[in-house]
């Protein structure tokens, strides 16, 4: 098993002291002042553990965010588990949800964590490549879905930036009530999407009763550093994965918790900001990787740009260029993909406009493609 090749270009990136396009880190000033102070208040009186499936308050706003968001009800009791990040969350329910030799299917290119995760749970991989065209087509869904019982989908997804349209979601749907497969959605970049036609899996008929919905704080209130997720599924699959929550983390931190209950507090048009702002970012970052000479695929959610590049060498070998020649660290594709992968490169715009014109300025002056 291999390590993280984005933490592993992250940490290039700070030895070569390039400006970091590679993890999906926002800059400090992206975090609301609110949720920040409540951080800092709960330091001096929340430092012990909580109950081991979260905070009762947090748990409660979570339920009743989640029912105006999706429509969807869940008990905050037995239905909502808070997990030490949305990655702990996918885990402890791929850890519990599937068994030795189940199969596990996932479209690629895919979330790099998704794979040993997969390997972890002793499940078999069936990988559907979605590369050309970034579309889902129905007969290699159905083909792979017969041969398992966990079905990943990330939507938004990372790396491509891709948001699955109605007609697929309700094809997912369909295929995973056919095959009785558990479904777990990661939906970590839900309100930072771009495309009209965006809605949750789970508001799809059939999905909410067999979905494990795996989300979080990281990306939405730029706090990627405080690992608090939520695991929001039925009581049948809750039970089995809060086991596997339970032995391997305890608790999320307590006061990042409670500052969770501030950061679900606030307005609408705070969503609503949040998007408009990375729609710029991702408008800014197309249009400079173009002018020098790249080919950025424009995406319709989450805040990531895969790349084409003109040159023959290895994406691994093209990316540790940029951080050594050029001063911008990204992420080879090849690492989205469980065997063979593509020659792309993937950018974050999660960074703020000064960082982006930053990165895009060292580009411009030191292209050797």
């Amino acid at each position: 098993m291999n390590e993280s090749v984005i933490r592993e270009m992250t940490r290039e990136a700070r030895r070569h002291d390039a400006v970091n396009l590679s993890q999906g880190i926002p800059d400090e000033d992206e975090t609301p002042a609110s949720v920040k102070r409540a951080a800092k208040e709960a330091i001096d009186t929340s430092s012990q553990y909580t109950i081991t499936w979260g905070l009762p308050e947090l748990r409660e706003a979570v339920a009743e965010r989640y029912a105006d968001w999706k429509g969807v009800a869940y008990d905050p009791e037995t239905e909502v588990t808070v997990t030490c990040g949305t990655s702990e969350a996918i885990m402890s329910t791929l850890l519990s949800l599937c068994d030795p030799g189940d199969g596990v299917v996932y479209f690629e290119p895919t979330y790099e964590s998704y794979i040993p995760g997969v390997q972890f749970a002793e499940g078999r991989p069936l990988p559907l490549d979605i590369t050309d065209g970034l579309a889902v087509e129905e007969e290699p869904l159905r083909a792979a879905a017969r041969d398992a019982s966990v079905l990943i989908l990330n939507h938004p997804q990372n790396p491509t930036g891709k948001v699955f349209t109605p007609a697929e979601l309700d094809l997912i749907a369909d295929v995973a009530v056919a095959e009785d497969l558990v479904v777990i959605t990661d939906e970590i970049y839900e309100h930072i999407v771009y495309a009209d036609h965006y809605r949750s899996p789970v508001t799809v008929d059939g999905l909410a009763e067999r979905t494990v919905v795996c989300t979080g704080m990281s990306k939405t209130f730029s706090v990627t550093g405080w690992r608090v997720g939520f695991a929001l599924a039925p009581e049948p699959l809750s039970a089995e994965l809060r086991k596997f929550h339970d032995y391997t983390s305890i608790c999320a931190p307590t006061p990042f918790q409670r500052a969770g209950v501030e950061a679900l507090s606030l307005p609408d048009d705070y969503y609503d900001d949040l998007s408009d702002s990375y729609e710029r970012r991702r408008e800014r970052l197309y249009d400079g990787l173009r002018s020098v000479g790249l080919d950025p695929v424009k995406p319709d959610g989450a805040y990531y740009m895969l790349t084409r590049y003109p040159t023959d060498e290895p994406d691994t070998e093209f990316t540790l260029r940029l951080i050594r020649e050029a001063g911008v660290a990204a992420v080879p594709g090849s690492s989205f993909y469980t065997d063979e992968g593509e020659d792309w490169v993937r950018f974050t715009f999660s960074r703020n406009r000064d960082t982006i014109d930053e990165a895009l300025t060292r580009l411009d002056e030191n292209r050797f493609w």
